[in-house]
């Protein structure tokens, strides 16, 4: 059936979601393939059929379609999709340094139009990244997405204080003993652990997911 849904894990992430066959052709688990999702053209692995009982966890704006099976010449593309994208990883390290921005990068993601590529990164406060943006985008020629993976704190300090013992929060939720950056000026909570330390701990993380060993969710 052309309408059939299939559950297709796509990018680097890991995300999966429901995609609908264009077309009648059968696709099996671990099939690999081109989908249309919400950012662009990628190459997915198909997990299994989808059962209706999936709409209720996987909304209907997160459909995609699910276009054809890759062929040699689409791995062929994707190797030097992999290979662009590792340069832009590199050039976009290089001008955090640079620019000495508040931004460390994780993962660089060459969609597979080759148009467009998602910038995976962490920054917990407000810069000006768009000459990096800039300068990259005008290099390699494509439109470039920063994806922030820290999620903003729910509650601020200032509220509600750090939530240590020795926080020294007012009745009023002021607390004396944490610093404007964020964190106790004291140095026993969070705020006390090193950027090199977080650097590292990062580095690690990004030699992992270059190494890693895709195991299917389901």
């Amino acid at each position: 059936m052309p309408d059939q849904e299939y559950l297709v894990s796509y990018g680097t992430a890991g995300d999966f979601s429901r995609f609908r066959a264009v077309s009648a052709h059968p696709y099996h688990r671990g099939d690999r393939v081109i989908v249309r999702s919400y950012q662009g053209l990628e190459i997915g692995v198909v997990m299994c059929p989808a059962l209706p009982d999936h709409a209720l966890y996987l909304s209907d704006r997160s459909m995609g379609e699910l276009l054809r099976p890759v062929n040699d010449d689409d791995e062929r593309t994707a190797v030097a999709l992999r290979e662009r994208g590792q340069h832009l990883f590199q050039e976009a390290q290089r001008l955090v340094g640079e620019l000495k921005l508040p931004v460390e990068i994780l993962d660089v993601e060459v969609l597979f139009d080759g148009k467009q590529a998602i910038i995976q990164h962490l920054r917990q406060e407000q810069c000006d990244y768009r000459p990096m943006v800039s300068a990259l985008a005008k290099k390699y020629d494509m439109l470039l997405i920063m994806q922030n993976l820290v999620l903003p704190a729910v509650v601020g300090e200032e509220e509600h204080g750090c939530g240590r013992p020795d926080c020294g929060r007012k009745d009023g939720g002021s607390c004396s003993t944490c610093g404007s950056g964020g964190g106790c000026s004291n140095g026993s909570c969070s705020a006390g652990v090193k950027k090199e330390d977080v650097a590292a701990f990062l580095a690690g993380l990004r030699e992992k997911i270059d190494n890693r060993v895709r195991t299917s969710l389901l």
